[in-house]
């Protein structure tokens, strides 16, 4: 092969090297092709928009969710017995963290909190949203996209937004699957 062709052969080949990303971007972006991959690494749904939980609380608690992951359990009625295993839930999600546990806080929202509620979980944050009437709302209808009824199982990103649900069908090695990636992923 001539030397001329070779250079013209190493330029058409350069510019297909660089440009093929480029026009598989723009036909991805721009609709032309339809692809959606089949699956993604999260079990669980992301809120779209994003909630700032500041947003709707200028209370102490709701500052203190920035800078670390949280999981939410939220509870639209007042909690007696049944939170003691909500709290031992959510304890142990964050224990199946192994050694990024302390990355995860826990929170249990709730309408009231009944004083006889023995504290058996004291690393478990517990809020009562019983006079916050646009909070309670937001919930229920985030709940739509969660455990329904009011009840739901949520994660809140270190920048304060709640971002993700998890749905009564996933399963608790799904729920642990995603919280391994997420903490994972933020300040290692």
């Amino acid at each position: 092969m001539k030397t001329k062709t070779k250079n013209r052969l190493t330029i058409i080949l350069t510019v297909v090297f660089f440009m093929g990303p480029v026009v598989a971007a723009y036909l991805l972006s721009s609709g032309v092709v339809d692809y959606k991959p089949e699956s993604t690494k999260n079990n669980g749904q992301f809120i779209s928009p994003v909630v700032k939980v500041e947003d709707f609380s200028a209370e102490q608690w709701a500052k203190d969710l920035m800078g670390t992951w949280t999981l939410i359990r939220v509870v639209p009625e007042a909690c007696a017995n049944q939170c003691q295993i909500f709290e031992d839930e959510l304890s142990r999600y964050q224990k199946s963290l192994g050694h990024r546990a302390e990355k995860m806080h826990l929170m249990l929202i709730a309408q009231a909190f009944l004083s006889e509620m023995p504290d058996n979980f004291p690393h478990v944050k517990k809020v009562s949203i019983e006079e916050n009437k646009a909070l309670q709302a937001e919930f229920a209808r985030l709940s739509e996209v969660s455990l329904g009824d009011g009840h739901g199982l949520f994660v809140v990103a270190p920048e304060g937004y709640l971002m993700m649900a998890f749905t009564a069908e996933n399963t608790s090695s799904e729920i642990i699957k995603d919280l391994s990636l997420l903490v994972k992923r933020k300040g290692d």
